[in-house]
């Protein structure tokens, strides 16, 4: 396919008036040439997602991280020896001394502690004891014990860029004391899947503690050709789990294609077929319950697909589950993703075609005809690039503002409804019962849990948003190319059609901020509890609930209201940046097309090359 577009761009390389659609088929045929196919793997701790992503490679590349709770982002690569980094080196990513720096005071903040430097923030660190810190805190905890741990190696990296060997990659993925200082790892190694291109990203744990993880994961989400959602069989979801794949419900019906794929690990467990099918019957249920409808699941044996591949046994292999995924993953990823390219390049050539065809039939006009055309053709281009110079955009600007207004609104709605199941996960009996300090800081803490879930789902609800703003765009500018052709055509220039339209890359705001509610405070929250039995078998915890709700209203009301306005202020630029970029393109393309046109009327073709070009475009649509 890319040879076939390179070959059609190649016969137009000649045409000076036909150069946009060249480029547009050569930029087509090197992105299929060199196609690179990005694959997000998302999971929890213990789902098995190193281990899926080793079998898919066939080799043990990834380490199994202790504590994955601290990890870097993993990301194996194709080989590129030409920019220096040949099969077996990596680029490690250190984080720089101001990221670590928020990631260490957050999670001491979510131990109670408050500080403002490094120096007395590794004092904190120092005097934290495990059995001080409650059950929701002992990953924070684990994180912040690391960095003590590798502070006085690894601080003097932070900010840079090292280069590694495969066997150093491990110890940077693995060991919590390094991997904690670590942003982001690429190991270029050569395997079967590399060498089609693929990029196999190991996200860290829907369960990391990382809060700028949340914006991290939605990128990959957002931009990533396939997501695998890795769970691991009969394990019950976790409340990370389950945020993130409300999170994908959220989400996937704004994508042109279903590119989320999950894949239930550990299916030798199963003592039987029934077995196995009720919890794959699970496992769809509870999709559906996140708002994922029609989900590709599929069982398989990381393990047993894995040691078949290493020990080149075909039947193990087979019998692990994995080739079906396989199959079927293939077929996605190089039939339907390239497919479309493909049909995009096709219709670059047969418009090529059309517009050769146009110009023979002006070339064949009689001479006095031919010099009315001309003369009505200039005026009609004048005309049309004077329009687009300068595009009037307002309409689109207030259509996508009352959009913007609209979906926030919603936003707010929908995280109300889920206030109670938040509200019971932070105000339970566990929580309490774990927690060794007096009831007062209790209540505090578990309000503070609450405030960050609550900020937590109503940025993952504002991060959907944008893919329904950054789609409302792309429909206005697509709108937009149409409208300006239609304009160029009835003014004048009949024959002109705009090239074929491609969604822009859009640039996601990054959004991290924080409920406030002021007027909660822990003397009135201590007021709700008397004693466990009062709180949990009483009346204390339902009253609590029902006064938080009512108080909470107001600040969630004006958090939507904040976020609409900084969204409407990123997008609408964005809005203003893509129409422009869109009326240039138009702009030079009509200027190429005017050309040939006038290039046919004033006899300056050579009629017979062009039958021959046009002959061989029609040749090369697939």
């Amino acid at each position: 396919a890319a040879a076939r577009l390179g070959g059609a761009a190649q016969e137009l390389a000649g045409a000076a008036a036909l150069q946009s659609i060249r480029r547009s088929l050569e930029e087509k045929a090197e992105r299929l040439a060199n196609n690179r196919f990005t694959i997000a793997l998302f999971g929890a701790f213990s789902a098995g997602k190193s281990s899926f992503a080793n079998a898919l490679i066939g080799e043990r590349v990834l380490p199994v991280s202790p504590n994955p709770t601290t990890a870097a982002i993993n990301k194996i690569m194709p080989p590129d020896p030409e920019e220096g980094w040949p099969h077996g080196t990596a680029k490690v990513r250190m984080k720089t001394p101001e990221r670590l720096a928020s990631d260490v005071f957050y999670s001491l903040e979510v131990l109670g502690v408050d500080v403002n430097s490094m120096d007395k923030a590794l004092a904190a660190i120092h005097k934290l004891a495990a059995d001080q810190v409650p059950g929701k805190g002992k990953p924070h905890y684990a994180f912040l014990k690391a960095v003590e741990k590798g502070w006085t190696e690894m601080s003097p990296h932070l900010g840079q860029e090292l280069r590694v060997t495969a066997d150093e990659f491990g110890r940077y993925a693995a060991d919590e004391a390094k991997s904690c200082f670590v942003e982001l790892i690429e190991l270029y190694y050569a395997n079967p899947l590399t060498e089609q291109g693929v990029v196999l990203v190991d996200t860290p744990g829907a369960d990391s503690i990382n809060a700028r993880h949340t914006g991290v994961a939605f990128d990959y989400i957002k931009n990533a050709d396939a997501i695998l959602f890795v769970t691991y069989y009969n394990h019950a979801f976790s409340h990370a789990d389950k945020e993130f794949l409300l999170q994908l419900g959220r989400v996937k019906d704004s994508f042109e294609l279903d590119k989320m794929f999950f894949i239930v690990n550990a299916a030798d467990l199963a003592s039987s077929a029934e077995e196995l099918e009720g919890v794959v019957k699970h496992v769809e249920t509870n999709l559906l319950q996140h708002g994922i409808r029609h989900p590709r699941i599929y069982p398989l044996s990381s393990y047993y697909a894995l040691e078949g591949k290493i020990q080149e046994d075909r039947e193990t292999v087979e019998q692990s589950g994995i080739l079906r995924f396989e199959r079927e993953f293939v077929r996605f990823t190089f039939a339907e993703l390239t497919e479309m390219a493909v049909r995009a390049g096709d219709a670059d050539i047969r418009r090529a075609a059309d517009v050769l065809q146009r110009w023979m039939d002006s070339a064949r006009a009689d001479a006095s005809e031919r010099r009315r055309q001309a003369e009505a053709l200039r005026t009609a281009l004048a005309e049309a690039q004077k329009r687009l110079a300068d595009p009037n955009t307002d309409a689109e600007a207030r259509e996508l503002s009352k959009e913007i207004q609209e979906l926030l609104y919603y936003v707010k709605q929908r995280t109300s409804y889920r206030f109670g199941d938040l509200f019971n996960t932070a105000f339970n009996p566990a929580v309490f019962r774990d927690d060794r300090r007096d009831s007062k800081t209790v209540m505090q803490s578990a309000w503070e849990d609450l405030r960050r879930m609550l900020s937590f789902d109503l940025n993952q609800e504002v991060l959907a948003t944008t893919l329904r703003i950054e789609n409302k765009i792309n429909r206005m500018a697509g709108d937009a190319s149409k409208n300006w052709s239609e304009a160029v055509r009835t003014g004048g220039i009949p024959s002109f059609e705009a090239p074929g339209f491609e969604p822009f890359k859009l640039k996601t705001p990054e959004l991290n901020a924080m409920l406030e509610a002021a007027d909660v405070q822990p003397k009135w929250l201590a007021g709700f509890f008397k004693n466990a039995k009062q709180f949990f078998e009483g009346d204390g915890k339902a009253e609590l609930r029902r006064e938080l709700e009512a108080r909470l209203n107001a600040p969630m009301t004006r958090f939507a209201d904040t976020q609409a306005a900084f969204l409407e202020e990123a997008y609408a630029e964005q809005l203003r940046s893509v129409m422009q970029e869109l009326a240039d393109r138009l702009r030079q393309a009509l200027e190429e097309h005017g050309e040939g046109l006038l290039e046919a009327l004033e006899m300056k073709i050579d009629l017979n090359e062009l039958q021959a070009k046009h002959g061989k475009l029609l040749n090369f649509i697939g």
